[in-house]
C-alpha cells in the first residue's frame, strides 16, 4: 500500500511540474493548465489522506471511498480553476 500512495503523490509532482512548463509557455489552453493543477492537487491531497485513512481503520472499502472523494474533488477543481468559453454559463 505505501508503494502506491507514493506514486500517487510522484505523479502528482510530476502532474505540478508540467502545470508549470505549461504556464510558463503560454502556448498552451488554460483549460490544460487547469486540468493539471487539478490533477496535481488531487494526487497529493489523495494521498495523504489515504494514508491516514488508512492507518486508521485498514479496510478495503476505505480505498474506494477516498477514491471517489478524490474523483468529484478532482472535478469541482477543473470546473473552479478553467476559463469559460464565450457564450457559456458559468456554474
Amino acid at each position: 500500500m505505501p508503494n502506491l500512495l507514493l506514486l500517487a503523490s510522484g505523479a502528482g509532482l510530476i502532474a505540478a511540474t508540467a502545470a508549470l512548463c505549461v504556464q510558463a509557455g503560454r502556448r498552451a489552453d488554460h483549460r490544460l493548465y487547469a486540468g493539471l493543477v487539478s490533477i496535481a492537487v488531487t494526487l497529493s491531497l489523495f494521498s495523504v489522506v489515504t494514508w491516514a485513512a488508512t492507518a486508521i481503520a485498514p479496510w478495503p472499502f476505505i480505498w474506494v471511498f477516498v477514491g471517489a472523494l478524490a474523483l468529484l474533488f478532482a472535478l469541482r477543481l477543473y470546473r473552479e480553476l478553467r476559463v469559460p468559453l464565450p457564450g457559456e454559463r458559468s456554474l
